[in-house]
C-alpha cells in the first residue's frame, strides 16, 4: 500500500500497524497454502495474497488512538508498506491515523493498513532460558501425559480442596480456633 489513507466512511475500521519487516524468519509460500478439503479458504486468501512477509510490529492505532505493544510481535503483512517520516519531519493523519503531533516515530518504521475485521497470523517469540521459556510455564499435572499425576507436592497443595480453599483446613472449628463453650 502507498500514499495515504483518506477519511472515507470505513476509515474508523482502518488499523495501522507500525514496526518494520522481520528477516529472522522467511516465509515459504508453499507452506501458506490450504491444507487438503475444509481448509480455511478465507485465512489462505489473506495469506496468500499480494506480497505476504513478516514484520515486527511495535504499536498501532485504531480509531484515531495509538497503542504501544507490551512486547512487539511478529504479524504478517503484505508488500513494503507506508514509510513514516522519522521523529524530523510531520507525520501526516493518513499515514499514522491519530492527530497528535507532539510524538514521533524512529528512523525506518512502515506502516501497513487493513480493517479490523481481517485475518491475519501474529507470532510471539519468547528467548530465555529453558527452565523460564518452557518448563515454568508448561510443566504440572494437567499436561502430564505419561507421569500418572505425580506432582511435587506444592503442586498437589496448590489444587488441592484440602488446603487453603477447604472448610477442613484454616476455616473450620477443627484447626486455629479455640471451641466454644
Amino acid at each position: 500500500m502507498s500514499g495515504l489513507l483518506q477519511e472515507t466512511l470505513l476509515a474508523s475500521a482502518t488499523v495501522r500497524l507500525f514496526g518494520r519487516e522481520f528477516i529472522g524468519l522467511t516465509l515459504n509460500p508453499q507452506g501458506l497454502q490450504p491444507a487438503g478439503e475444509g481448509a480455511n479458504t478465507p485465512l489462505a486468501s489473506v495469506l496468500t495474497r499480494g506480497e505476504p512477509k513478516l514484520a515486527r510490529i511495535y504499536g498501532f492505532s485504531y480509531q484515531g488512538a495509538y497503542y504501544k505493544l507490551a512486547a512487539p510481535a511478529v504479524f504478517l503483512v503484505h508488500g513494503e508498506g507506508t514509510h513514516v517520516p522519522p521523529s524530523t519531519d510531520p507525520v501526516d493523519l493518513g499515514i499514522s491515523g491519530v492527530e497528535f503531533k507532539d510524538e514521533t516515530f524512529a528512523e525506518g518504521v512502515r506502516m501497513w493498513a487493513y480493517a479490523d475485521v481481517d485475518l491475519s497470523v501474529r507470532i510471539d517469540i519468547s528467548t530465555g532460558w529453558l527452565t523460564d521459556i518452557l518448563l515454568a510455564p508448561e510443566i504440572g499435572d494437567a499436561n502430564n501425559v505419561t507421569g500418572g499425576g505425580a506432582g511435587d507436592g506444592a503442586d498437589i497443595a496448590e489444587r488441592s480442596s484440602f488446603a487453603a480453599r477447604s472448610s477442613f483446613v484454616a476455616r473450620s472449628s477443627f484447626v486455629g480456633r479455640p471451641r466454644q463453650r
